[in-house]
């Protein structure tokens, strides 16, 4: 299962494309929904995330992720203004990030998935 959480409304519709041609199990979430609680409820092998994320940021949910205890993969989606994050993300033990312009292809590939 892998789980998503991003702003970007292009990005998650390639990802559902990808993810469902493959036939993987994936979970889509939009801003402001609680992406622990769902990390935790659904045990995602790989959850995709979203720097830009808001209330809380996604370096925040990166943290509180690891905090408790989620030993899975953790790909970050980043930019050009997310660029000072990244050694954070790094040593949060975000997987590998991933900077814009993306595509579900890019992302996928960055987690060692196939597409």
């Amino acid at each position: 299962m892998v789980v998503i959480a991003t702003i970007d409304s292009t990005l998650r519709i390639d990802l559902q494309q990808s993810l469902t041609d493959k036939g993987d199990l994936f979970l889509l979430l939009k801003e402001g929904e609680n992406i622990v609680d769902s990390v935790f409820r659904h045990h995602p092998s790989l959850v995709i995330l979203d720097l830009y994320l808001t209330h809380p940021s996604g370096i925040e949910t990166l943290r509180q992720l690891r905090t408790e205890g989620y030993k899975g993969k953790i790909v970050m989606l980043g930019g050009q203004s997310s660029q000072s994050l990244a050694p954070e993300a790094t040593r949060l033990g975000a997987w590998q990030i991933v900077g814009r312009p993306f595509n579900a292809g890019q992302v996928l590939g960055a987690a060692g998935t196939t597409h």
